[in-house]
C-alpha cells in the first residue's frame, strides 16, 4: 500500500510518525508532507512543515500562494495513480481541500485527528461526509457530533498515550514555559511570560525557569529574547521533548493546544494562555464558540485550569497565577485532582495501531481496479 501522509505542524508530524511506523512495519510505502519525526520514521518527504506552519487568518492569507502551489503538486500526485490512500493529519485548512481532491481522484481518505468542528464551522461535517471515507478521532466528546452528521468515524484514543512512560523524578526547576510550536505563537507568548517571570522574581529571586523550544520554534530569536532579560539561554532554553521538560518542573504555563493535554498527563499544576493579533482575535471571537480554549478543560468537561486569553494574559496576571501554582498547596491539589479526569477520558494506549488497522481495512474495501483514476 502506498500512502500519502500530510501533517502541517510539529504535533501532527509526531503523531503521524507513530502511524507511519506501524504502516511501514506492515509493508506500506509512505510519502509525506511533514517534518523530522516523519522522516525519522521512514517516510519520504516531498515538502517540509517549516514552510507551512502559520497562526491565524491573516498569516494564512499571506502564505496562500505557497499553500496553493503545494496543493497543486499533491493533486498531481493523487491523479497519477501512485497513491492508494491519503492520510491527512489534523491541519484542516489544507487537508480538507486535499481530501476533496483525493475523492475526485478516487483515492480513499482516512483523516486522522479530525477537524475541530465542535469549536467552529460545523458545516464542514456535511462536506466531510462526501469526501472522507473514515475519520480517526482522538477526543472522546467528538464521536457523537460525527455520528449525528453521518460521517463515519471511530474514537481511537489519544496518541499522547502511546508515548513511553517517563520515570518519576523530583523536579529540578520551579516553572516551565511552553510558548507554543509555531513561530507566531512564540513571538506573542514568550515576551509576556518573561515579563511575568521578572515580576515573580522580585519577591522570589531564587526561583528557576525552563523554556521549552519546539522543533519548529524560532530558536535563535528565543535565545536573543532570553538573553535580553538577563537570563542564560544555556540554562533556561531546553529543546528536549515537551513532556520531559514538564516532568522537570513544579508548575507550568502552557500555550493553548495539544500541550495542555501533555501537561495534564505529566501531572503538573498548570495554567493556559493564548494571544492572537487584533484582527485574528476579532475574527476568532465571531467564529469560535466553546466554553473553554484549553483541550484539557474540554476533555474534563469543566474549568480544571485557569485560562488567560488575549488582554487577560498580562504579565501581572500571569505572575499572580504562577504565585498560586507554586505556593498555594490547596490550589495545586485542586488542579491535580481535576487533571486526573483528563487521563481517564482519553481512552487506552494504541491509537497508532488502531489507525494503521483502519488504513488497511479501507484499502481492502476498495477493489484494486477502483483505486486508480
Amino acid at each position: 500500500m502506498r500512502v500519502l501522509v500530510v501533517a502541517g505542524e510539529a504535533s501532527g508530524d509526531v503523531h503521524a510518525a507513530k502511524v507511519a511506523r506501524e504502516l511501514i512495519g506492515r509493508g506500506a510505502e509512505i510519502t509525506a508532507v511533514g517534518g523530522r519525526a516523519l522522516q525519522a520514521a521512514g517516510a519520504t518527504l516531498i515538502a517540509d512543515i517549516d514552510s507551512l506552519s502559520v497562526l491565524g487568518f491573516v498569516e494564512v492569507v499571506r502564505r496562500l500562494p505557497r499553500f496553493l502551489a503545494l496543493e497543486r503538486r499533491i493533486d498531481a500526485l493523487l491523479q497519477s495513480g501512485r497513491i492508494d490512500l491519503l492520510l491527512p493529519v489534523d491541519f484542516p485548512g489544507l487537508n480538507l481541500r486535499l481530501a476533496r481532491r483525493a475523492h475526485r481522484a478516487r483515492v480513499p481518505v482516512l483523516y486522522y485527528i479530525g477537524p475541530q468542528v465542535w469549536a467552529w464551522n460545523a458545516r464542514r461535517l456535511s462536506r466531510m461526509r462526501q469526501s472522507i471515507d473514515h475519520v480517526a478521532l482522538v477526543l472522546p466528546f467528538e464521536q457523537p457530533l460525527y455520528d449525528a452528521a453521518g460521517v463515519t468515524a471511530t474514537f481511537v484514543g489519544h496518541p499522547l498515550l502511546d508515548d513511553p512512560p517517563l520515570a518519576d523524578a523530583e523536579p529540578d526547576c520551579d516553572v516551565g514555559f511552553f510558548p507554543g510550536s509555531r513561530p507566531q505563537e512564540v513571538v506573542r507568548h514568550l515576551p509576556v511570560l518573561l515579563d511575568a517571570w521578572a515580576e515573580l522574581c522580585k519577591d522570589h529571586p531564587a526561583l528557576r525557569v525552563l523554556v521549552s523550544v519546539a522543533p519548529t520554534a524560532p530558536a535563535a530569536w528565543m535565545r536573543t529574547m532570553v538573553s535580553a532579560r538577563g537570563l542564560d539561554p544555556e540554562q533556561v532554553l531546553c529543546d528536549a521533548p515537551a513532556r520531559e521538560v514538564m516532568r522537570r518542573t513544579r508548575a507550568l504555563m502552557v500555550a493553548s493546544g495539544t500541550a495542555t493535554l501533555e501537561a495534564a498527563l505529566a501531572a503538573r499544576p498548570f495554567a493556559v494562555l493564548y494571544r492572537l493579533g487584533r484582527v485574528n482575535y476579532a475574527l476568532a471571537r465571531r467564529l469560535v464558540h466553546v466554553p473553554h480554549i484549553a483541550l484539557a478543560n474540554l476533555v474534563a468537561g469543566e474549568a480544571v485550569v485557569r485560562e488567560y486569553v488575549q488582554d487577560a494574559a498580562s504579565s501581572a496576571a500571569l505572575a499572580r497565577e504562577m504565585q498560586r501554582l507554586l505556593f498555594e498547596p490547596e490550589e495545586r491539589q485542586r488542579i491535580l485532582q481535576g487533571i486526573a479526569k483528563v487521563r481517564g477520558a482519553l481512552g487506552a494506549p494504541g491509537a497508532a495501531v488502531r489507525v494503521a488497522a483502519l488504513a488497511w481495512q479501507i484499502r481492502a474495501a476498495r477493489p484494486q481496479e477502483a483505486m486508480a483514476p
